[in-house]
């Protein structure tokens, strides 16, 4: 069976930006795992998607090519014309389909593709901490053909995001004449009481009094790193957004997004007689219109 079109599997135009791309695999995964009672076939053809379209050169050879420019081809004719032309793709993820290529273009025919195992799908919880930072997981595994329990130490790149899948090269079902299937693992962030996240950056609010709203303030605001010192500038209006830049989710190496800190200033629902007294004496001495 032909596979479907990339494009047409994440249910995006040929166009689509790298976060159309990413938002719209999100999507697809969550409504095909397995685990929530989707279709176990369509999201392998999801994640088979996104690994291409997410990367920039592989997307670049699957617009140009098609499915042989990124291993999809299946017998045929040469798809890029030319005698005994050579042509260099990425075959490490196929499982032995890159050596029926090499014979082939050699002048060669591999009658068969190599056996391999099947790929295997896990999924990992991750605090809200690990997913911006980075951690390592102990992910156990029990392979069907053997029965036999397998503890892999897996490395979490700082940044993952909720959806996001790792794939773990031949870490999944073993066979005896063949190599081993891959290991989709499947990221699960868990949500936080203060925090919340789109893409590199990170939201959070935190509560003033009126006053300090009115006359400025230096408050400790909680980040990801630990608390740090914001200054409230006198006149401070509710809704206000502070920027707070390096404390957001890792970009790069060396380089962070920013925290996005919205300011809630509290009215005060419960004054005792003094408060009351002071505030009527302030509200008469200044003429209407100060807030404005």
């Amino acid at each position: 069976m032909a596979k479907r079109d990339y494009y047409e599997v994440l249910g995006v135009p040929k166009t689509a930006s790298p976060d159309e791309l990413k938002k719209a695999f999100r999507r697809a995964a969550i409504e095909h795992h397995p685990d929530k009672g989707g279709d176990e076939a369509k999201f392998k053809e999801v994640n088979e998607a996104y690994e291409v379209l997410g990367n920039n050169e592989k997307r670049q050879r699957y617009d140009q090519f098609g499915h042989a420019g990124v291993g999809g081809a299946a017998g045929g004719g040469n798809p890029y014309g030319g005698q005994g032309q050579s042509v260099n793709f990425d075959f490490g993820d196929l499982g032995g389909f890159g050596d029926l290529f090499n014979s082939f273009f050699g002048g060669g025919f591999q009658q068969q593709r190599q056996r391999r195992g099947r790929d295997l799908q896990t999924m990992i919880e991750l605090s809200f901490e690990e997913a911006v930072f980075g951690t390592e997981k102990a992910v156990r595994l029990t392979h069907k053909t053997n029965a036999k329990d397998n503890t892999l130490k897996l490395k979490i790149p700082a940044g993952v995001d909720d959806g996001n899948t790792i794939r773990v090269r031949e870490h999944g079902e073993q066979i005896a004449e063949g190599p081993s299937g891959d290991l989709f693992v499947q990221i699960r962030v868990r949500s936080h009481k203060e925090f919340t996240r789109e893409g590199s950056l990170i939201l959070s609010a935190i509560h003033i009094n009126m006053i300090d709203a009115a006359l400025g303030a230096e408050i400790d605001v909680n980040t990801v790193d630990g608390q740090v010192r914001m200054k409230i500038p006198a006149g401070t209006q509710s809704g206000t957004d502070f920027k707070l830049s390096g404390h957001g989710v890792p970009i790069a190496e060396n380089r962070r997004g920013a925290q996005i800190v919205t300011v809630i200033v509290d009215t005060p629902t419960k004054l005792n007689k003094k408060e009351q007294e002071l505030l009527e004496e302030f509200r008469s001495s200044h003429k209407k219109g100060f807030w404005a």
